[in-house]
């Protein structure tokens, strides 16, 4: 469900599109359904089945480039607003068309008035039944957004006022307010409330905390620039909320419930795009996983021979937003006793490494089980490396806004790797290097990319030497 949670992230654009494609397809069925009332017969003639194709890509059309909304509004209101007059515009343009190419004898009437009454009809029924859906998917919390506001205080009671919790896909888990760090005022209708001195990764995760959205007002000004950079340390995204404002042609701004969100940081997997490349990793994974099946299995044995069980090595990881999550490896090391050796990084020649393990590790054997990880949603097959929780604290305080490589599912594979940046990070300035490399990935992402990426660290594994 946190995946289902991304993909609605910054807006509603990937329902709205299924919505669409659902009444367009109903279309269809109505003009057949219209024809089989007039004509009591179910084989439609060639003439009335391309006027039914053409109603239908009109409308597609029209909800596509007209429709200017980016969240799925319920209630009737709406329906009347948008989709009636989306539908009745599609009709107008077909019948328009019929007299420019001289057609209109080839369609009937009764066909014409039946279709539009049964078109109305149908899409009343989609409009309550994708009501239903929305509605049980945010009190499923699965489509929610988890906010931690930072504002002054008047500010912050306003912004939980517009979003109440039964209604918006946008959840107000606590609050910061400004203005009321020593008296604490706890009036924010059951909210908790946090200082700026609170350890901020323990409430992120407790909370669940997926967006923090600063509140830019007259008492805010001298702290915005500050608090900015503050949380620019934290994987998070930021947004800045305006009152309705002049800013209305600038990048990475988007409207909800009177506001304007000024995206100050804000990771773009999301919508559309990400779904589609969840379900290429899904796909990928289970086919890579049933393709290697035999090579696991043969060095699973070996590992086996040379020092026993266990096979697989689980160990905790970093993940989107800076969340935990367990991976998993063959085993390439001796058992460890000690557990300060189990977070030392492998170097060449390390004692520790099994026999079997050096061939694991150079041909990337080892990192096979990550395909389970990809399908169970820790992972996806291209993104940044995932690095011990160990590592990620030291090295948040030795690079700056370190936290935002983890933007994004961390990957199996990644730009960094592709571009000569594997194996351990010992020499100064290495992961610094790593760190540009994944921002680039996250900065730039796209499907081709990842392909791209996919393709290229085959010629990785194969020619270039890690440790």
């Amino acid at each position: 469900m946190y995946i289902f949670e991304k993909i609605f992230q910054r807006n509603d654009k990937f329902i709205l599109l299924i919505y669409y494609s659902f009444l367009s397809l109903s279309l269809y069925f109505t003009s057949i359904t219209a024809y089989y009332i007039k004509n009591e017969d179910w084989n439609i003639t060639e003439s009335y089945e391309q006027g039914s194709i053409l109603i239908v890509l009109i409308f597609l059309l029209i909800s596509i480039f007209n429709s200017k909304e980016d969240r799925f509004i319920r209630g009737p209101a709406q329906w009347f607003r948008v989709e009636f007059v989306f539908l009745l515009q599609s009709f107008f343009i077909a019948i328009l068309l019929t007299v420019i190419f001289k057609v209109t004898n080839n369609y009937s009437r009764v066909w014409l008035f039946t279709n539009l009454g049964l078109s109305i009809f149908v899409f009343l029924l989609l409009k309550i039944f994708f009501d239903f859906v929305y509605a049980y998917l945010i009190k499923s919390n699965s489509i929610q957004r988890n906010v931690i506001l930072v504002g002054d205080a008047n500010a912050c009671q306003n912004i939980i006022k517009s979003f109440p919790k039964k209604k918006s896909t946008s959840v107000i888990k606590c609050v910061i307010a400004i203005d009321q760090l020593h008296t604490k005022d706890l009036n924010f209708y059951g909210i908790p409330s946090f200082t700026l001195n609170d350890d901020y990764d323990h409430i992120f995760s407790h909370h669940e905390i997926g967006q923090i959205w600063i509140i830019s007002s007259v008492q805010m000004q001298s702290h915005l620039e500050g608090l900015i950079d503050k949380f620019m340390n934290f994987s998070i995204d930021c947004r800045l909320i305006l009152p309705e404002s002049k800013f209305k042609f600038v990048e990475g701004l988007d409207s909800e419930s009177g506001y304007d969100f000024y995206n100050v940081s804000f990771s773009p997997f999301y919508g559309t795009s990400f779904l589609i490349k969840n379900i290429l990793d899904k796909l990928l994974s289970l086919f890579f996983l049933l393709l290697t099946f035999p090579i696991v299995a043969f060095f699973s044995f070996l590992i086996v021979i040379e020092d026993g069980f266990p096979i697989f090595f689980k160990q905790k990881r970093t993940g989107w937003d800076g969340r935990s999550f367990n991976i998993y490896k063959l085993r390439s090391l001796v058992k460890l006793k000690n557990i300060s050796d189990d977070i030392k990084q492998i170097t060449a020649g390390d004692s520790r490494l099994l026999t079997v393990g050096k061939i694991l590790r150079r041909l990337s054997i080892d990192e096979l089980p990550q395909f389970f990880n990809v399908l169970k949603g820790d992972m996806s097959i291209v993104g940044p490396r995932p690095h011990m929780i160990e590592h990620t604290k030291h090295y948040t305080s030795e690079v700056k806004n370190f936290m935002q490589r983890h933007k994004c599912l961390p990957g199996i594979t990644g730009w960094a790797q592709v571009n000569g940046l594997r194996g351990p990070t010992i020499e100064e300035g290495l992961m610094n290097k790593r760190f540009q490399h994944d921002l680039y990935y996250i900065k730039n992402w796209n499907l081709m990319l990842d392909f791209y990426i996919m393709i290229k660290t085959f010629f990785v594994i194969l020619f270039q030497k890690v440790d």
